[in-house]
């Protein structure tokens, strides 16, 4: 899970730098969400409960978000 989160942050990092330098919204706080949800779930597995609940909370807005931010990058229209 710290893997996850590390991750998810990198793309954190990746769309806050797109949205400064492009000056698209893409939406870049929602990804610390998952990344809150998966250290959350961490800290759980670690204290020997089950955090798999809130690792799934998490990664299905991390999915939406990577997929908004690919098209919102590659500029996918709707």
């Amino acid at each position: 899970m710290i893997l996850a989160s590390a991750i998810t942050f990198f793309l954190f990092a990746i769309s806050r730098f797109y949205q400064l330098n492009v000056g698209r919204e893409t939406h870049c706080n929602w990804f610390l969400v998952p990344v809150i949800l998966f250290l959350s779930s961490a800290v759980l597995c670690v204290l020997d409960c089950d955090g798999v609940i809130l690792a799934c909370a998490g990664a299905i807005p991390l999915i939406i978000l990577t997929i908004m931010l690919y098209n919102i990058m590659m500029r996918v229209e709707k």
